[in-house]
Order: structure tokens, then sequence, then C-alpha cells
């Protein structure tokens, strides 16, 4: 339409164009500034649509990823407990591999209903749906108790104040430990040394956590605590993980009015702090 408009014009101006000098001028500038700002409008359209098509193809890949990484770590577990049960009912072993076995197969239990659950928290939060209860407990009884009790070679060391109290939600703050652990464990050597450090500062309570493993590149330090966001392809990743538990650990911290940063370990390695 904007180009019919000046073919119109352009016909029209040249009927007059031995006429009268002011009206061409006239004309002339006004086509000229109306093409100007359609360039301008073009341009901006089609940064704005690049823009938008860019994004909606990283949330495809994100998605993706996430329908990968879900059916995987759904389908490892389920598969494990079957081959392990199976074994079971066929074969007469000792009661001592009888154990080891049900003990495997309690960890993949475990496993799938932290995913369940995780997957669930994740629904509950987007929809505003959470009403955090608080609770005055000791900082080092809780986190020690929530890290034992999950399974894992790494070594692990508390440098906690004993005198520490906080006011959580026990139920979401768990949540955080664990995925916190979780990511520390993936993401070193399975002798490598994690620590977890607690204190106050400046009417604050700061908790730690360092790990020694391969680090967040620093480009992507804002943007895991994204949902489904994993940095890589799900195709080609050897670590285990959905996408969805820094992405809960920065909401919980959230709604306990607090905040996380992360910062780089020394010599390699990540440290999470969060400070309530």
């Amino acid at each position: 339409m904007q180009l019919i408009w000046w073919a119109y014009n352009i016909i029209e101006l040249n009927k007059i164009v031995h006429h009268d000098a002011a009206i061409i001028y006239k004309k002339t500038m006004m086509i000229a500034g109306e093409a100007a700002v359609f360039i301008v409008l073009l341009f901006v359209g089609l940064y704005f649509i690049r823009r938008s098509i860019l994004k909606e193809l990283a949330l495809v890949h994100e998605k993706k990823n996430f329908n990968m990484s879900v059916t995987h770590e759904l389908k490892t577990p389920i598969a494990s407990s079957k081959l392990f049960i199976e074994t079971l009912i066929k074969r007469d072993l000792p009661k001592e591999k009888e154990k080891e076995i049900l003990r495997k197969v309690y960890a993949d239990q475990n496993r799938l209903q932290k995913l369940v659950e995780d997957i669930l928290l994740v629904t509950k939060i987007d929809e505003s749906a959470v009403k955090i209860r608080l609770t005055n407990v000791n900082l080092k009884a809780f986190i020690e108790q929530v890290v034992l009790n999950m399974v894992g070679d790494n070594p692990v060391s508390f440098d906690i104040k004993a005198s520490i109290n906080i006011d959580i939600d026990t139920f979401y703050f768990l949540s955080v430990i664990q995925n916190l652990q979780s990511n520390a464990v993936k993401y070193s050597d399975s002798k490598a040394p994690i620590n977890w450090k607690g204190y106050q500062k400046n009417g604050k309570t700061i908790i730690r956590i360092e790990d020694s493993g391969i680090g967040i590149d620093s480009k992507e330090k804002e943007r895991v605590f994204k949902l489904f966001y994993r940095s890589g392809n799900e195709e080609t990743r050897n670590t285990k993980g959905t996408g969805i538990g820094l992405y809960l650990v920065s909401k919980i911290i959230k709604l306990h009015k607090g905040k996380i940063k992360i910062m780089d370990n020394n010599p390699s390695g990540t440290v999470f702090e969060i400070e309530l």
C-alpha cells in the first residue's frame, strides 16, 4: 500500500513537473520523509521479528532438552529397578546380595520420587500456590541431616557455626539443600570434596556450598536459574538432570526473601552463596 501511494504521488508529480517548483519540492520532501519513516519502521519490525524467532527457537531447544532429559531420568531408574527385581525373583541369592540389590532399588525409587516432587513443585511455584510456613531451626543440624541422608561418594565437610538459628520453611528449604548438593556431586569427580559453610555477616545469614568440579562459565551464571535451562545439548551431554533444580532453588530462596549468587572457586569449581 505504501509503494502504491508513492507511485501515485510520483505520477501526480510528473503531471506538474513543468509548472510549480515549490510544489515539486514539497512533494519530493514528503515522499522522501515517508520513505525514511517506512524504512526505519521496516528495520525496527525486522529486528523485533528476529528477536522473537530466536526466543522461540531457544524455547523449543530447551523444551526438547527437557523432554529428553526427563524421559531419560524416568526410564533409567524404572529399567534398573525392574532388572533388580527380576534378579531377585528368578535367582536364589545370599542375604547380603539381596540387601545390596534392595538398597539399589530403594535408591532408584528415591531418585524417581525426587524427580516427581520437583516437577510438582515447579507447577505449584509457577501458579503462585506456594505459601511458606516458617519454623526456627538450627542451621548446622538442618544442613547436616539433609546432606548426610543423601547417597554419594564425595567427602563432605561442614564449617557451620553451631549457634546460628534461621527461620525457614523446612519442607521447601529441604529441596534447596538437596538440589545444591546434587548439583555439586553431579559436576565433580567422585572423590572431590564438597564444603558447606554457614556464618553471619552484617545481620545476614550466609550459606555457602563449595565444590571443585568443572565450574560454570561466566556467561551462564544467570541463565542456569532459568526453568529447563541446561548448558549444551541433551543428545551429547553426559551428566544427568532436567534443568529444574536450580530454578527451584532460586524461586524458593526468593520466597524466603533471600538472594543467591554464583562465584568461581579457587583453583577450580563453583561456589553457590545464599544470603538470608
